[in-house]
């Protein structure tokens, strides 16, 4: 009789079962079915187990695959993403979609790939990459040994062409790109390439989509994986490269399960099974550009001299405006665009109409949920929280004074399109996440219709920009509310904002940038598009504050719909003097208790030690739900 730990998809560790050696051999990567809970699920094997507990052990039922799906690279990457994401290997397991290898026994999956990408429309030239400059990465390939690069790009589209120089005669490739609009835009230039080498993975697809793409990838019918976040865990038993493209966009954050980053697991991946990793962006994170500077990474920098629209800033405190929120340059300057045939585009990070406000007491109606305001949508005539589901229909008087006197303030997309129809005599195409609800399909078709003459979108929409620099304008209208959170990134986040958007404006064209901060150092390095001195400012500053990358975050958020805050401070008390603790915060939302703590420290090991402690401590109250965010995107 033989002993297997076992791991399953479920909020726990590994189990331990019993496995007779007249059934056959087991290896660590197959999967199997077990009963958990008087319930049969289907679950990995980490290994033979090291002991095992007393008493009559559980047998393994069946075995569902004769080979190993997971590598033993990868089992080790479960094992350190469950480390240092402080999750439960079962939890862990489930965010790699390890559901998703599941086929009823007997039934045959057809080897066709279902997700052959469709055709690209007007699918642009690509700027021609020197051999040269690319050679450190084709070096490490051919040692087959880990190394990390930065290739820090002109735009995305030398992102693309360093990264098809790159693949030339290379095999077991994973392609990480942010969001499911970029494979739509990168898939038919690499297919053209690959051919059926090529095999696509993200969430969006079916289920039965998702099985056969890794059952190609597992029979060998496919070598060369493009994906989001989701890709990093292909079962490509072995991996020469890993690409990582706009490696500083959140979107390769997980925000539900085990909260890890994509980009930081790609690394690991790559560290765990000796392959070469290419980080590519044209506006790195500050993380990465810091491991360049430690030595962790190495640094390819831009080639040549980049051509790009010239960026101004207007300082709207003293500048003659048209409303209070827009100013006369910008609609001189989109009018003239207009004239001479250009688009143009204006960026506004809300949507809806406007705020209310009490005209007599300056009461904000705000959400009775949340605390925060609510936003007025014209179009439907009602009252919206962005942050809860809560609507409601505009009152007749301020529920705090009785005034009937209530008037807009502040601007959404809802009432910059109204301005600006009004003064550019065009209507404008508005896309938000409003426009994407009214008018089905909207969201699939957002970047061919951002070649209308004028468009009013929310930042967000910004990463669905085609590759090709359409724009004649572009106008950030209040990119202030952004730098006002308390959040330590907003500086970079717009810093890197801006660059992105800028390679989607023509190079003779212009980018305006609305603020009532224009000392601030974010717009005076963006002015000349100085990368490296901001780098350099920013990262001091962060030094000075101990804020990442020379320290590590980590947000406990726990609720309950009792109050049990005796309790969750009892738990806290496992912290020691090296960790410093914002908070908690104790709110109420819809009944629920929610509280939240930030914990920082410079000694990174001790903190994930101390905070393991407190979770332990947490976890034998039942009533209480876990959330546990280390290295978050926003705090």
């Amino acid at each position: 009789m033989d002993y297997f730990d076992v791991v399953f998809p479920l909020n726990m560790g590994p189990l331990t079962y019993s496995w007779p050696s007249h059934r056959g051999n087991l290896s660590p990567g197959m999967i199997v079915r077990a009963e958990v809970r008087n319930s049969m699920h289907h679950g990995i094997v980490l290994g033979c187990a090291s002991g095992y507990p007393p008493g009559q052990l559980k047998e393994i039922s069946e075995v569902i695959f004769d080979i190993p799906v997971m590598s033993p690279a990868l089992l080790n990457l479960m094992k350190w993403m469950a480390d240092y994401y402080l999750a439960p290997e079962g939890v862990v397991l489930k965010s790699m979609a390890f559901m998703d290898y599941f086929n009823q026994p007997g039934k045959k999956v057809h080897k066709t790939n279902p997700c052959a990408p469709e055709g690209a429309k007007d699918i642009p030239a690509l700027p021609q990459i020197s051999p040269d400059h690319l050679s450190p990465v084709i070096a490490s390939l051919s040692a087959n040994k880990y190394a990390t690069y930065l290739l820090h790009e002109q735009s995305l589209r030398h992102e693309i062409s360093s990264l098809l120089e790159i693949l030339r005669g290379i095999c077991n490739i994973i392609i990480l790109v942010p969001e499911i609009t970029h494979i739509r835009v990168l898939s038919p230039i690499l297919k053209d390439f690959l051919r059926d080498r090529l095999t696509i993975l993200h969430g969006g697809l079916s289920k039965g989509q998702r099985r056969n793409t890794l059952y190609r990838i597992l029979s060998g019918d496919s070598d060369i994986v493009i994906g989001t976040r989701i890709a990093v865990f292909a079962p490509l038993q072995r991996v020469s490269l890993l690409c990582v493209l706009e490696e500083q966009n959140r979107a390769y954050k997980n925000l539900e399960g085990a909260r890890y980053h994509g980009r930081d697991v790609a690394v690991m991946r790559g560290y765990l099974g000796k392959s070469t990793v290419a980080l590519f962006s044209a506006a790195p994170s500050l993380e990465s550009f810091h491991n360049t500077v430690k030595g962790k990474y190495t640094l390819l920098p831009q080639e040549g001299r980049a051509q790009r629209p010239r960026i101004e800033v207007i300082p709207m405190k003293s500048t003659k405006k048209m409303t209070p929120y827009l100013s006369l340059r910008s609609i001189q300057s989109a009018s003239n665009m207009l004239k001479n045939g250009k688009n143009v585009l204006f960026l506004i990070n809300r949507k809806g109409y406007s705020l209310i406000e009490c005209a007599e007491c300056n009461n904000i109606l705000m959400c009775p949920d949340c605390g925060i305001p609510l936003i007025y949508h014209k179009i439907k005539f009602l009252l919206k929280c962005h942050y809860c589901p809560y609507t409601s229909s505009v009152p007749e008087a301020c529920p705090r004074c009785r005034s009937l006197k209530l008037d807009t303030v502040g601007a959404g997309t809802q009432r910059i399109a109204a301005d600006l129809q009004a003064y550019l005599k065009k209507k404008p195409l508005r896309l938000d996440s409003d426009a994407f609800k009214d008018e089905p399909g909207l969201r699939d078709r957002a970047s061919d219709l951002l070649g209308h003459d004028v468009v009013v979108a929310t930042r967000a929409v910004s990463g669905r920009l085609s590759l090709q620099g359409t724009y004649g304008l572009c106008v950030f209208l209040n990119p202030d509310i952004g730098l006002h959170l308390p959040d330590f990134r907003s500086s970079e986040l717009l810093f890197q904002e801006i660059i992105g958007v800028s390679e989607h404006i023509r190079y003779d064209g212009l980018i305006i940038i609305q603020t009532k901060m224009p000392e601030h150092h974010v717009f005076r390095f963006i002015t000349g598009y100085r990368f490296k001195d901001f780098f350099t400012s920013e990262l001091s500053v962060r030094k000075s504050l101990a804020y990442p990358p020379f320290s590590r975050l980590i947000v406990l958020k726990a609720s309950s719909l009792t109050d049990l805050t005796a309790f969750f401070m009892k738990a806290l008390s496992h912290l020691d003097d090296t960790i410093e603790m914002v908070g908690p915060l104790h709110t109420r939302v819809k009944g629920t208790h929610v509280w939240k703590v930030l914990l920082k420290s410079a000694a990174k090991e001790r903190l994930g030690a101390c905070t393991k402690k407190v979770i332990d401590a947490l976890r034998k109250e039942k009533r209480l739900r876990i959330v546990v965010d280390v290295d978050p995107i926003s705090v």
